[in-house]
């Protein structure tokens, strides 16, 4: 039910839902406040790390000019749905990399098991793509703070998306 999708959403970091956000248009992205792209990469995350949801952050670690670690972050992680249910929302965002008629196959990196879900708002206004791979999860947003129509072709998010993932797993080992 949209409630149910509520409490879920809101234990994956989703801060901005409230009651007008129990509808059903929730199943395909309708809320009335939206979403951030690092509540997107946070959701996005806790499919990719098996159902934990992991606090986000920005770095991994700080390191002082003669190499010793003085800060890194404090992340909380709690479990928000079964390893099982993780395992079929991986699957179904494999498809639109994978398969022929995908929206996102060229988010496909050689070597690399990659799950991508492209989105589009009404009228074509907001461009997302929000996907991971086993080393990284990360979101794409291309649009106008308020709904302005932007001039470009295709999903400029994507393509983002897709340089930078590509480019950041060029050294990494297969997985």
């Amino acid at each position: 039910t949209p409630k149910k999708s509520l409490e879920y959403l809101k234990k994956m970091g989703f801060s901005s839902l409230d009651s007008n956000d129990e509808v059903l248009a929730l199943a395909i992205g309708g809320m009335t406040h939206g979403a951030s792209p690092l509540e997107m990469a946070a959701a996005y995350g806790t499919i990719a790390n098996n159902g934990v949801y992991i606090t986000p952050t920005f770095y991994t670690q700080v390191v002082d000019a003669s190499g010793k670690v003085v800060m890194t972050p404090n992340q909380e992680e709690k479990r928000v749905f079964s390893e099982q249910t993780a395992y079929l929302a991986k699957s179904i965002n494999k498809e639109p990399v994978t398969a022929s008629n995908g929206t996102a196959t060229y988010c496909a990196i050689k070597g690399m098991d990659v799950a991508a879900k492209t989105g589009t708002t009404a009228n074509s206004c907001d461009r997302w793509l929000c996907g991971f791979t086993p080393y990284y999860t990360a979101a794409t947003w291309f649009g106008f703070d308020y709904s302005e129509l932007p001039v470009f072709r295709g999903n400029n998010a994507a393509n983002i998306w897709a340089s930078v993932m590509k480019n950041i797993h060029n050294s990494l080992p297969t997985a």
